[in-house]
């Protein structure tokens, strides 16, 4: 199962666009809401948002960042410790 897991995670994260967005997210210790992430990340400045909400919706299902919603804001957390399990350092990508 842990193999399965790290593909996927590793697939999730494969993506340029998905890195940048869970670094962005790492670089926080507090849920960040998502407006916050596409701002800090410069290449999502040129997305669609459907595109953005794709991008986080993958990251959600790879279990890399935890959603959580405040009214209609989603805010997002990584999942340190699901990465650390499956041997991520999410700092170091």
């Amino acid at each position: 199962m842990k193999s399965d897991t790290s593909v996927t995670i590793l697939r999730a994260l494969g993506d340029d666009v998905r890195l940048g967005m869970a670094k962005a997210v790492a670089s926080e210790r507090h849920a960040v809401a998502g407006c916050d992430v596409v701002s800090s990340c410069t290449s999502l400045t040129k997305l669609a948002q459907p595109t953005i909400s794709h991008h986080f919706h993958k990251l959600v299902e790879a279990g890399v960042l935890i959603e959580s919603k405040d009214g209609v804001a989603k805010q997002y957390k990584l999942d340190r410790k699901l990465l650390k399990s499956v041997g991520i350092d999410i700092n170091k990508l």
